[in-house]
């Protein structure tokens, strides 16, 4: 099976871009949390999740193009669509303080993850690593890692770090599909780690 690689500079370019978007945007949302109420966040999320998913449709038919798009993404919905979609639930589900968490190591730990992988490999993400199974081990190593720093710092504590990055890791590192269909982990990051840290809180 052919693969389409993104070699070189310019690719490993347009990743750092990608990450900073991603880093960049969990933040935001985390600190307009601490000064806005949830209901209110709520709405601003709910709004600006159905303008990205009117945009994907139209991006679908062509109609307007989306940049520093990976390869696999151009006929699927894009990463930041589950990216949001990840934050909004989590915002829903969890208590203040566990929904930044889950948010941090989503933009975060993710991010640092996956520039690992993409600096290690000289280019960006293409469609074969998320047919592997199972992410290399030195990816995991460093989602925990950074998960775990992340959670403590928010939330001061050492049992609900542990737990979240426990939840972070396994969606970064385990691929999942149900009924054939591929789970974005923009989407998982949050809402596993965000369920572990409150089974434990």
């Amino acid at each position: 099976m052919s693969e389409k690689f993104s070699f070189g500079l310019g690719g490993l370019k347009d990743e750092v871009i990608r990450k900073s978007i991603h880093v960049g945007s969990g933040i935001v949302i985390c600190f307009l949390y601490t000064i806005f109420q949830r209901d209110l966040l709520t709405i601003g999320l709910l709004f600006l999740l159905f303008t990205i998913f009117f945009l994907e449709v139209l991006r679908f038919k062509g109609m307007v193009s989306v940049p520093f798009l990976r390869d696999r993404e151009e006929k699927k919905i894009g990463g930041y669509a589950f990216f949001m979609l990840g934050t909004f639930i989590s915002i829903l589900l969890f208590d203040k303080q566990i929904a930044i968490a889950s948010i941090l190591m989503l933009a975060i730990g993710d991010a640092v993850a996956g520039m690992a992988l993409a600096v290690k490999r000289g280019r960006a993400y293409n469609a074969g690593d998320y047919i592997r199974a199972i992410k290399p081990p030195y990816v995991i190593l460093i989602m925990f890692s950074v998960s775990l720093l992340v959670g403590y710092y928010t939330l001061d504590s050492l049992k609900m770090a542990i737990s979240g990055a426990v939840g972070a890791t396994i969606a970064e590192g385990v691929h999942l599909r149900i009924h054939g269909i591929s789970i974005d982990d923009n989407l998982t990051i949050p809402l596993y780690s965000g369920f572990l840290m409150s089974l434990v809180s």
